[in-house]
């Protein structure tokens, strides 16, 4: 489908994607990153339990009496070590051997929290993309209404000088003086209202990207419709990990019920009473856990990844029905746009036959009027079809989780060169 020109403008290509880069610093996005960082360590750190944990020791032991140092062994029954004051210092390691598959899963789970947290940070990404595109396009819109409404307002003005002129003369009465100062009145309240929007639009650019100065605005148009299936799309993946991130940590509660196996060494050092000697030790421990708590704890965990799984098939239906509203309101925009060109281009037609009958006075105050409004009314919904048609757009990618510069490529090369 081809694109349809947003406005006009005559300021250089490229413009908005450089006000969409400067969205990528904004400070929301940085947190996302750092989230998803957090992730990464906690992925690394579960990974690191396979390489097991240790303790380094030294304590000292003073007694009433002398003691036996050490611990007992074929030698030390010839020559026994005693002391009063003990010294004992070593090390102990533990390698765990993940037979039941127990780290695995903690892993698993880690690893579903970080894809989660990476899709949440293009997730902020886009909507902060999408924001800038929303508001550079409204701010098009109104520019272009209020060119519209400042030659509404220029023959308003000139409707009133002849109305006027001719009330002066007799040739018309007050009340039509009055219709055409109402008018006026009605165009002013207009460009305020114009005014208000336009300084919210700016206030939400400023936010995002820290422009200082109003955009040049440069044409922009609507781009080819593009999205994913609803399964695909960005809600439904962040679902999906949550949900894979549950079901890997209730599987690893379950297995932390089961007994675990290590490798256990250790190697220590005793000093005292003038005697010193050295102990260590290879072998291999089984430990099985009684928590009694810990059992009711996994019907808990399996009621969340329950919920979790139940949360994803909503995101998805959810998503589904998203994105038909959204292509439908793509479509509706698209087709009053062309009604909407059709109006205006018919409406010119009958502003220059108004002015021609005007200058011989056989047209109505109230006409002239009616039909300059109607004119500046069908530019202006033509405008905020065309940003429309562009924000339904923008959602559509937002929702679809397209990558980002991707995005900024997508809009940035509607601009003209």
């Amino acid at each position: 489908m081809a694109a349809l020109v947003l406005a006009f403008g005559g300021a250089q290509a490229g413009e908005l994607g450089a006000l969409l880069h400067d969205a990528l610093a904004h400070p929301a996005i940085a947190a996302r990153q750092a989230q998803v960082q957090a992730a990464q360590s906690q992925v690394d750190a579960a990974g690191a339990r396979y390489l097991g944990s240790g303790t380094a020791s030294v304590d000292q032991s003073t007694y009433e009496s002398s003691r036996y140092l050490g611990v007992f062994n074929p030698p030390a029954f010839s020559n026994p070590a005693f002391a009063r004051t003990q010294f004992r210092y070593g090390a102990e390691y533990r390698l765990p051997v993940d037979l039941f598959g127990a780290i695995a899963a903690t892993r698993a789970a880690a690893q579903q929290d970080l894809a989660a947290a990476e899709l949440a940070l293009r997730q902020e990404t886009l909507m902060k993309l999408h924001q800038t595109v929303t508001a550079y396009a409204r701010l098009l819109a109104l520019r272009t209404q209020e060119q519209a409404l400042a030659v509404q307002r220029q023959r308003v003005m000139d409707t009133l000088d002849r109305v006027t002129v001719q009330v002066q003369t007799g040739a018309l009465g007050i009340t039509d003086l009055k219709l055409a100062q109402s008018e006026l009145a009605q165009v002013e309240s207009e460009r305020v209202r114009l005014d208000g929007e336009r300084t919210q639009a700016l206030a939400t650019l400023k936010e995002i990207t820290g422009i200082r100065q109003p955009p040049a605005l440069a044409a922009l148009a609507v781009p080819a419709w593009d999205a994913a299936s609803p399964e695909r799309t960005l809600p439904a993946q962040i679902a999906d990990a949550h949900a894979r991130a549950a079901e890997a940590q209730a599987r690893a509660a379950r297995r932390a019920l089961w007994p675990s196996v290590s490798a256990v060494t250790d190697y220590y050092r005793y000093d005292g009473g003038g005697h010193d000697q050295d102990t260590w030790s290879v072998g291999a421990r089984v430990s099985l856990p009684l928590d009694f708590g810990a059992w009711r704890q996994t019907a808990a965990a399996d009621a969340v990844a329950q919920a979790a799984r139940d949360r994803r098939a909503a995101a998805q239906r959810q998503a589904e029905s998203q994105l038909a509203t959204l292509k439908a309101a793509y479509d509706a925009a698209l087709a009053e746009i062309a009604a909407l060109q059709s109006e205006v281009d018919y409406r010119e037609q009958v502003a220059a036959v108004q002015n021609e009958l005007a200058a011989v006075g056989a047209i109505s105050v109230e006409d002239r009027l009616r039909h300059a409004r109607q004119r500046a009314e069908a530019e202006a919904r033509l405008a905020q079809a065309r940003a429309q048609a562009v924000e339904t757009w923008s959602a559509a990618q937002v929702l679809s989780g397209i990558d980002p510069e991707r995005y900024i490529r997508a809009i940035d090369a509607t601009a003209p060169d």
